[in-house]
């Protein structure tokens, strides 16, 4: 699904896209893909939406690429897929979540889903710690994990 709504994102040197990789966590030469996670958001057994992302320890994890199956966008599939990964980094207590937007995206990004630009400053402090995907044509944009409160049931309401 991911390479059916990219072009491909190909590797300057080599030519190769660089999506498989990203799905598959496999190392190149100059990328390190390790550490990242395929999410799928599936109905009736068919995958209707999906998010790669990677986790960098408590302060930043990274949505670099999403997709929603064409037969199914506009129904809400990324924002449930999106608000289980939410829940999941704050389980993990992960305090930032970050992610390249193409300018044809990004006001569905600040306006849906609460995301801001990253300043320069931060930006380069992330970059100082952490490989993390930029593309060109892009805006990094950030937001802070939102707190969950889960519920559990007591043995009297059971």
């Amino acid at each position: 699904m991911l390479q059916d709504r990219f072009d491909p994102i190909v590797d300057s040197t080599t030519g190769r896209d660089l999506i498989p990789s990203m799905v598959y966590g496999r190392n190149l030469r100059d990328q390190e893909f390790g550490g990242m996670y395929c999410a799928l958001l599936t109905v009736n057994s068919s995958v209707v939406s999906a998010g790669i992302f990677r986790i960098f320890g408590c302060e930043v994890a990274e949505l670099p690429l999403v997709a929603t199956s064409s037969d199914n966008q506009g129904q809400g599939c990324f924002q449930s897929l999106f608000s289980c990964i939410e829940r999941l980094l704050w389980f993990l207590n992960v305090r930032n979540i970050v992610l390249p937007a193409a300018d044809e995206a990004e006001s569905i990004w600040t306006d849906k889903f609460g995301f801001k630009k990253i300043t320069l400053d931060q930006l380069s402090e992330y970059r100082k710690g952490y490989q993390m995907m930029t593309f060109k044509g892009t805006s990094m944009l950030q937001k802070s994990v939102p707190k969950y409160q889960f519920i559990s049931k007591s043995k009297e309401d059971s």
